[in-house]
C-alpha cells in the first residue's frame, strides 16, 4: 500500500474513526517517493518483461499502522477501532530479490520511521 503523510490507509481510516475490518490483517507498505524511485531505477536499468515487487520489508497489521499514527501526535484525526472479525489475514512480503537485482533501496526504511522522523 502506498502512503504519504496525508494519503494512504492510515489517513483514510483515521477520518472514518471506526472501520469494519479485522485489525490483524497484514499490510505491505511503500512510500509514494520510494515507489516512484523504484520505477525509475527499473526503467533506467533497462529491465524488460520482468515483474518487480516493492515494499519496505516491514509488514504491519492494520492495528499497528494506526497505533503508530495515533501515537505520533502528528495527526488531528484520531482512529478509534477496527471492529471486523472476518476476512483474509494478508501475507508478509519482502522485496529482497528486487533490491538485489536492481540495486534499489528505499529512502524510508519503514512506515514507523517515516511517521516519526519525516511526517
Amino acid at each position: 500500500m502506498l502512503y504519504t503523510k496525508e494519503r494512504g490507509p492510515h489517513a483514510y481510516w483515521a477520518k472514518k474513526g471506526i472501520v469494519d475490518a479485522r485489525p490483524d490483517h497484514i499490510l505491505n507498505l511503500i512510500n509514494y517517493e520510494d515507489a516512484a524511485s523504484l520505477c525509475v531505477t527499473v526503467l533506467k536499468k533497462g529491465f524488460r518483461k520482468e515483474v518487480f515487487m516493492g515494499c519496505d520489508n516491514h509488514p504491519l497489521s492494520r492495528q499497528e499502522v494506526m497505533d503508530i499514527m495515533n501515537g505520533s501526535g502528528k495527526f488531528k484525526d484520531k482512529f478509534k477501532a477496527f471492529t471486523g472479525k472476518d476476512g483474509p489475514l494478508g501475507k508478509k512480503m519482502n522485496c529482497d530479490k528486487t533490491r538485489t537485482k536492481t540495486g534499489w533501496q528505499p529512502k524510508y526504511t519503514s512506515f514507523a520511521e517515516f511517521i516519526q522522523n519525516v511526517a
